[in-house]
């Protein structure tokens, strides 16, 4: 589907650079880009890359009115306007409310318009689907789910029953909301399964990658709130908290009972024991393990985490401890000597 770079700045609504009548076919990375595509460039350094390929456009920070015979468009945010111009060659899937006859279906199912339900799809009992959502094949939807509008459901998620979803939430293959919380009492020499008989919450706008794992609660709810963000492989354990607009990167697991605050930011593999409360706007780094409260604002770093500043020093002294242990040396084989002659001097002195 080719577009004029006139017709995408006005989607953009950006402002044209150059020729506005150049028709463009695709949508690529400045290291790929050919003619007749798009790129996108948000400093200095990536623009003069993006001025050296033959992209037929290029899409610059807003304060750029020249590209020197390049065409382009100016935006406010560069990297948005990409996401946003992605989305225009490569239109999100859309329902076409079909349900394959390999598709099993549960009693008192309510399905509002346009709802897709693929191959071999299993759906409960007392189950509502919000209008123009998918579900993809293979997916389980447990009695008694919630599923909001234009959700996406995977192929061969399962979502355990009484779980509750609002809508725009997209769930990627392979991943399991509402499996139970892992509870135990230890009695008499064994582990006694404590019953998990909560929900999930997710709200609107969240989305979930592949091979994830949401627990249930024990009681109550585990609860993601809105436009938040789980990337792959990661583990949400039961009665966790998230709040709004959360990013956890891959291979993450928060232990239960964990609150997390809004606009937080865990940095992949990063681990946080239970009962432990990250504040607002709380950036965790990279394989960090949180055992402690961390306050809103703050950025932690290590294990166990602590804020970034004292974790680098740190990190920074065991780098020069080889350079360090080498002058210790020196200096004690020196004290050594010293003292040699010193007690030499003492006898002779006697």
């Amino acid at each position: 589907m080719e577009q004029t770079i006139a017709t995408i700045a006005e989607h953009l609504k950006g402002s044209l650079i150059g020729d506005g009548t150049i028709r463009i076919r695709a949508v690529n990375s400045l290291d790929a880009v050919q003619a007749g595509e798009l790129t996108f460039a948000d400093d200095p350094r990536h623009l003069a890359q993006a001025m050296r390929t033959p992209a037929s456009a290029i899409i610059v920070p807003l304060a750029i009115r020249d590209l020197h015979g390049h065409s382009g468009i100016g935006v406010q945010n560069p990297k948005l306007a990409f996401a946003l111009v992605l989305e225009l060659f490569h239109p999100p899937l859309t329902s076409q409310g079909i349900i394959h006859p390999s598709a099993v279906l549960g009693a008192d199912l309510q399905l509002e318009d346009a709802v897709d339900i693929r191959a071999n799809a299993v759906i409960g009992d007392h189950v509502h689907i919000g209008r123009g959502t998918i579900i993809e094949a293979g997916a389980y939807i447990g009695d008694g789910v919630q599923i909001g509008e234009s959700c996406l459901i995977g192929p061969n998620v399962v979502i355990y029953r009484d779980t509750h979803m609002g809508h725009h939430v997209r769930i990627h293959g392979g991943s399991v909301i509402g499996g139970d919380g892992f509870g135990y009492v230890f009695h008499e020499g064994r582990y006694v399964k404590v019953p998990q008989v909560g929900n999930v919450l997710i709200e609107d706008d969240v989305e979930i990658g592949c091979n994830v794992c949401v627990d249930r609660a024990t009681l109550g709810s585990t609860v993601i709130q809105r436009g938040t963000k789980i990337d792959n492989l990661v583990q949400i354990a039961h009665n966790d908290h998230i709040g709004k607009h959360v990013i956890i990167t891959g291979q993450g697991g928060l232990s239960g009972s964990v609150t997390i605050g809004n606009y937080v930011v865990l940095g992949g593999r990063t681990g946080v024991t239970d009962h432990v409360t990250i504040g607002d706007h709380a950036h965790v780094g990279l394989c960090s393990v949180v055992t402690k409260s961390v306050a809103a604002g703050a950025t932690v770093l290590g294990y166990p985490a602590r804020p970034a500043h004292d974790t680098k020093r740190q990190l920074a002294s065991i780098a020069r401890l080889p350079s360090i242990l080498k002058t210790l040396s020196t200096l004690l084989q020196r004290v050594r000597s010293s003292e040699e002659r010193l007690s030499q001097l003492e006898r002779k002195g006697q």
